[in-house]
């Protein structure tokens, strides 16, 4: 009788939500790979000829190079800077409303601007609400519909394949508990007919990868849901409540001061000449610090520094990194490498492609199956 519930749950909420698990595993394929594809294909955006032994422009003039390019309606809000030599130096402006329908709705406007960081010349302005990979992005998080209805769709159907994961498992599991029976389960079988194959791709691959489709699954959760988020951050710390980072502000100032980011910026390329990248957010406030992400190793997010300057002076006010983590903030820093398979490099990320890839399978397989056994009870 629980076997039976199992199986009706099992086939309605996959028949329920099969084509959104199939957009959204084929879209999270392409993201695997994005940084390297964008590299690739954008190659003369992101590279510039490295002209010898000359320093950097300052950053502020490097910044207000970008903002001209944009106009005096368009606000920087996030800029991506490079201490390796021969790369663009990106500034993003993005204004969005969380409550619109529609991924152009949803986004005010998006840009990212390409500045060569020996010159100051703009390089190229992107128009990334119509740029392929973030259209790629934007459909594997919500649709191409935005976060208030887009991205509680591919939250509960995330949700829903959870649940189609862990029934799955227990459907794996043979009546009787013989190795002859537990052998079928872990082998396609050669030499039989369509419909046989097709339960084998089925039942076969969604045991091999159930560890890291939950995974997958699962930091995709703390990305869609607070309460997913806060849960996954109590287990994390042995069942105890996640404590936020109190995060110290800046000095009162009307008067924003260039010279201060511009001394923050060289002091860090001081300090990590071989990091990846400093990832610079711009708030609105006065009060609010300059804080900025040293990424230690390229493409991966957990491995890092963070410090918090004094907006207004260039004061030091706090720093931390992930070797100061622990717990349900240590998961979170990972959450996004894990997800994407970027947490130890090409060889998580090849994993993480090949079981979003059969994830995107599942949905056609089980569709098939169902299919074919309603084509048979109408044949009869």
């Amino acid at each position: 009788m629980l076997r039976k519930l199992f199986f009706w749950l099992h086939k309605w909420l996959g028949l329920i939500t099969g084509l959104v698990v199939l957009i959204v595993s084929i879209t999270g394929c392409i993201n695997v790979f994005s940084d390297e594809l964008k590299e690739y294909f954008y190659h003369k955006r992101y590279y510039v000829e490295a002209e010898g032994n000359r320093n950097f422009l300052n950053f502020s003039e490097l910044r207000n190079q970008a903002q001209k390019a944009l106009g005096p309606d368009v606000k920087i809000t996030r800029s991506e800077i490079y201490p390796a030599k021969g790369h663009t130096w990106i500034f993003r402006a993005s204004l969005t409303d969380k409550k619109a329908i529609g991924h152009w709705n949803y986004y005010k406007y998006y840009y990212r601007v390409y500045v060569n960081p020996y010159n100051g010349k703009v390089v190229y302005v992107e128009d990334t609400r119509n740029e392929f990979f973030q259209l790629v992005l934007n459909l594997h998080m919500n649709l191409l519909l935005g976060d208030s209805v887009g991205g509680m769709v591919t939250g509960i159907s995330a949700l829903c394949f959870f649940v189609l994961l862990l029934s799955g498992l227990i459907l794996w599991f043979p009546r009787k508990w013989k190795t002859k029976a537990f052998k079928k389960g872990l082998v396609i079988k050669r030499n039989v007919g369509i419909k046989r194959r097709i339960y084998d791709l089925h039942n076969v691959s969604g045991f091999y990868i159930l560890i890291p489709a939950i995974l997958i699954c699962v930091t995709g959760l703390v990305f869609a849901f607070p309460w997913a988020d806060q849960s996954v951050q109590f287990l994390a710390n042995g069942g105890k409540a996640a404590e936020k980072r109190i995060i110290p502000l800046s000095t009162p100032n009307e008067t924003y001061h260039p010279q201060s980011t511009d001394s923050a910026i060289t002091h860090l390329f001081q300090l990590h000449p071989q990091a990846d990248i400093l990832s610079i957010r711009f708030r609105e406030k006065n009060t609010d610090p300059m804080d900025v992400q040293v990424r230690l190793a390229k493409n991966r997010t957990h491995l890092f520094e963070w410090y918090y300057f004094d907006r207004n002076n260039g004061k030091l006010l706090m720093k931390y990194g992930d070797q100061d983590v622990k717990g349900g903030e240590k998961f979170r820093s990972m959450n996004y490498d894990i997800h994407t398979g970027a947490y130890a490099g090409i060889p998580t990320k090849l994993l993480a492609f090949f079981v979003s890839l059969i994830c995107a399978g599942m949905p056609i397989t089980g569709f098939l199956m169902w299919y074919n056994k309603g084509n048979k009870k109408r044949s009869r």
